[in-house]
């Protein structure tokens, strides 16, 4: 099947425009909400370095679940579905051990062979014995290097995978199956697509960050833990990430419908 990125877009435009009442709640309750509870709970660190490890961890794991939730039933909204919102929601509740079940398939295999080839090169540690990138040889910068190209290919690969799982009820190792499949013979302009949309992500979020992060920085004071000034950061950065969520998953889902020989829609529920 033939593969247009600015028909993509004009119909990925539509859908948006059509369902924008069924998708506002659903970005703003399950990915603008969560993304400021995690940029709230997150410690405050000097630049360059880490966190300490603690409950927010915990928090921030879950509220990665629920804009994944999220991110399913945009998926749905945004791709022929003819149910209401809760109706979504419940199906992408429903539908969301799938993916993390299918991200950890492909995620795991790849971690345990990259950490194996680093141990077998001679891959050494920082004196507090955790990972440090001053340790790393020739041959180790080669295998990460390595580990990150074939990183961004499986990525591709398997950019449909969100909208086969919302939209079917096949299990984590059909729908890996049927995303290779779909994208087979279209890499190159699928890469062109995530790197387009990955840095025109990062450019928006920076100006909005640097702009109004230096206003209310100058208007409240700096952005200390739970205070006025870091929520409204927060709520900034966290409505950038939430149009950007929806756009994206729009045009995966008509990307994805104009890869597949069949028609990919959701069940028809009757929408309320």
């Amino acid at each position: 099947m033939s593969l247009s990125i600015s028909r993509a877009w004009d119909e990925a435009r539509a859908a948006l425009a059509h369902n924008r009442r069924l998708l506002t709640p659903v970005a703003l309750g399950l990915v603008l909400v969560p993304a400021v509870i995690s940029s709230m709970v997150e410690p405050r660190t000097v630049p360059g370095e880490q966190p300490e490890p603690g409950a927010w961890m915990w928090i921030t794991l879950a509220m990665i679940i629920i804009m994944l939730t999220g991110q399913l039933a945009i998926a749905m909204l945004t791709n022929g579905w003819q149910g209401s919102v809760g109706e979504a929601i419940r199906r992408a509740i429903k539908r969301l051990p799938t993916l993390i079940m299918s991200a950890l398939l492909v995620m795991v295999p790849l971690v345990l062979i990259l950490s194996v080839i680093l141990a077998l090169v001679g891959l050494s540690t920082g004196g507090d014995g955790e990972f440090s990138a001053e340790a790393l040889n020739p041959a180790g910068w080669m295998v990460m290097l390595v580990g990150l190209i074939a990183l961004l290919a499986i990525g591709v690969r398997l950019m449909p995978l969100v909208v086969i799982i919302a939209s079917g009820d096949e299990g984590p190792i059909d729908s890996i199956k049927r995303a290779f499949e779909l994208t087979r013979g279209h890499f190159w302009k699928l890469l062109g697509f995530m790197l387009l949309v990955t840095i025109a992500f990062l450019i928006v979020a920076a100006a909005v960050g640097a702009v109004f992060g230096s206003l209310i920085a100058f208007l409240l004071g700096a952005p200390e833990p739970w205070s006025v000034s870091l929520l409204l950061v927060a709520l900034a950065a966290g409505l950038v990430q939430a149009a950007f969520v929806t756009i994206y998953t729009a045009m995966l889902a008509r990307i994805t419908a104009q890869l597949s020989t069949r028609h990919i829609h959701v069940p028809d529920t009757g929408r309320e």
